[in-house]
């Protein structure tokens, strides 16, 4: 985990994550209920480590297998070369719009890089920190009423999962770490962190979102007891809308 920078960890609402649950109510969605088409926003937030660039290429190339278009997936890096793919805020609101869609459309966020404790993920290129509520007014803007699932991959993320405005009904949040622990594998000689490894053995086309919520949970959990970590503790929680929904 990176120590807390000594910038101007100013609320600001830039974004991003890195680095077990809640109840999962009863399905309640059908299968005609599940978006035809998804679009996406993949954003590693922090360049500290290749870590998280790994993931949110990796996880591209599992979205293009499900049938994800290529022009419904942007990607979000602080390293990025181009200036329009780097992860700062402005580009992050512009790649939310790009969410919004007609009914039929879904929304998948995931956004990998190092949690700030109390605070939030880390946006290195802006030197700030991404608040929950910022997270929900953008989500709300872009893919209210629409199946949107959030993934927060990052030390205390669960800070997410607590926040009742992000976790509306017709929302899938899932989190890498309880609010108050850190989450494991942002080494150098690490391919991917823990979480974004865990999350991308068990996501599976057409599974259950709840299924892949639980696999998630029980690959951290064998990974850090074989380090003798702390716990992490993964977080999720599903709206009653969408606690059925299955994934691409």
């Amino acid at each position: 985990m990176r120590p807390a920078p000594s910038l101007r960890i100013a609320v600001l609402a830039v974004m991003l994550s890195g680095c077990a649950g809640q109840a999962v109510p009863s399905p309640s969605v059908a299968a005609a209920d599940t978006p035809l088409r998804w679009k996406a926003l993949l954003v590693a937030a922090d360049d500290a480590e290749p870590v998280f660039d790994n993931g949110v290429d990796a996880l591209r190339r599992s979205l293009l297998s499900f049938g994800v278009a290529p022009a419904d997936i942007a990607v979000l890096k602080a390293d990025a070369p181009r200036p329009d793919a780097v992860a700062t805020k402005a580009n992050f609101d512009r790649a939310m719009t790009g969410l919004a869609g007609p009914a039929g459309t879904g929304c998948f966020v995931y956004i990998t890089s190092h949690g700030i404790e109390g605070r939030g993920l880390f946006a290195a290129a802006d030197d700030a920190v991404i608040p929950p509520a910022y997270l929900a007014k953008a989500l709300d803007g872009a893919c209210g009423g629409r199946p949107t699932v959030l993934v927060i991959s990052g030390c205390y993320s669960g800070i997410y999962t607590d926040t009742p405005a992000l976790t509306t009904p017709d929302r899938i949040v899932l989190a890498a770490a309880r609010a108050d622990r850190p989450s494991f594998g942002c080494g150098a000689d690490e391919r991917y962190t823990y979480y974004d490894e865990c999350f991308l053995d068990s996501l599976k086309r057409g599974a259950a979102w709840t299924a892949i919520a639980s696999d998630i949970s029980g690959c951290v959990a064998r990974r850090e007891r074989s380090k003798r970590f702390q716990p992490s503790q993964p977080q999720s929680a599903f709206g009653r809308d969408v606690a059925g929904l299955t994934a691409f």
